[in-house]
């Protein structure tokens, strides 16, 4: 959900509600959900009531303990956080084109609040607003008053702007995120860049590139310096985002790892290893679509049933193996279960060679 108010705007967070003041106004109240996502889990939805100053009794519930200056954005820090790529698409990138216009002169305001995630994301956070972030929830006792807020963020779909949004732009968010971690290379393979970084992006648990070492090796015969990166190792932002940016190139299966893209310079390529299970709505959705945009070049390898573990699981008559989309009617967490949290892939390394190699054309005649 999202809306914005102004006016007389109280909010009292121990009932979890936003009172909206007038002389004459009626008395109405609706709910809404501060998130992206309408079905996303672990979000508190927020009621605005509207109140008339004729009602003394609720206005005298009502005083200001706290009054401000600049508008507020109210929203969840919940649904998705713990998912590193929902942490830019849910809630990073949306917090950025909702507050672009404010100029850091904006109040943060996060129901569902969590500590560890506003501190591990503190540097980007800090960029779009002048104040620390508030814990809305905890502000028991306390009545916030604005003259203006936003209530939930502005959202597109992952990672990709509005056409018809004013000032924003994924190169303007990226452009923010170099500066958050200060990060130096803005365009890959500059003038005495001799030999390209790849960085493999390395999974340990589901969706494993099986034989990894094979694809290390073809990729130096490629040319490649290659550095190979543990997904976890991102959940320290800072020192990462400077190892993606140092690298002209990244790979990885589909995950949440693959978010780190987002800190590659311009003229990079980024490829996207495609599980099998006819899930190329995924790949176009979370990375394909919204990396188009980016000024990085986009390569996808799709993984056969060949490369598959799921070859050495099922029958070559089961569903699962001669008919995927019969899973994806059974919904997502089928498809979740199946053709994401079951499965690892054994790379073709002469096919896989082949794109590897087109990655190197495109960063060496850009």
């Amino acid at each position: 959900d999202y809306c914005e108010i102004e006016g007389d705007i109280r909010i009292q967070a121990n009932t979890s509600t936003i009172y909206v003041l007038d002389e004459e106004i009626i008395s109405n109240s609706w709910t809404v959900k501060p998130y992206v996502r309408g079905i996303a889990q672990y979000v508190k939805n927020w009621k605005i009531e509207t109140v008339s100053y004729n009602d003394k009794e609720k206005i005298s519930l009502l005083d200001c303990t706290q009054n401000h200056k600049n508008p507020a954005i109210l929203f969840s820090a919940g649904g998705n956080y713990g998912n590193y790529y929902h942490s830019f698409s849910d809630l990073l990138f949306p917090l950025y084109m909702t507050s672009y216009k404010f100029h850091g002169n904006v109040d943060f305001l996060a129901g569902d609040y969590h500590a560890w995630w506003i501190h591990k994301f503190r540097r980007v956070l800090r960029m779009l607003t002048s104040s620390p972030v508030v814990d809305i929830d905890n502000e028991n006792g306390l009545v916030h008053c604005y003259h203006k807020m936003i209530v939930g963020l502005k959202f597109n779909s992952d990672l990709v702007v509005d056409e018809y949004a004013t000032g924003v732009s994924i190169h303007k968010f990226r452009q923010l995120l170099r500066d958050s971690y200060s990060l130096k290379r803005k365009v890959s393979m500059e003038s005495g860049w001799s030999i390209p970084r790849l960085m493999i992006v390395s999974r340990k648990s589901t969706r494993v590139i099986v034989n990894e070492d094979e694809i290390i090796q073809v990729a130096k015969e490629v040319g490649y310096e290659v550095v190979l990166a543990n997904e976890d190792e991102a959940a320290n932002v800072s020192r990462f985002s400077r190892i993606v940016n140092s690298c002209d190139a990244m790979m990885g299966i589909h995950g949440a790892g693959l978010a780190n893209m987002l800190f590659l310079p311009d003229n990079a390529v980024f490829i996207q290893l495609v599980p099998f299970g006819e899930l190329g709505f995924i790949a176009r959705n979370y990375f394909s679509e919204p990396v188009s945009k980016m000024k990085i070049r986009y390569l996808e390898y799709e993984a056969s049933v060949k490369e598959s573990s799921l070859s050495q699981i099922y029958s070559i008559d089961d569903p699962v193996i001669k008919d995927p989309y019969s899973i994806h009617e059974k919904g997502w967490d089928a498809i979740n279960s199946v053709y994401l949290q079951n499965q690892n892939i054994t790379v073709d390394v002469r096919r896989f060679k082949e794109t590897l190699v087109k990655a190197m054309k495109l960063l060496l005649h850009h």
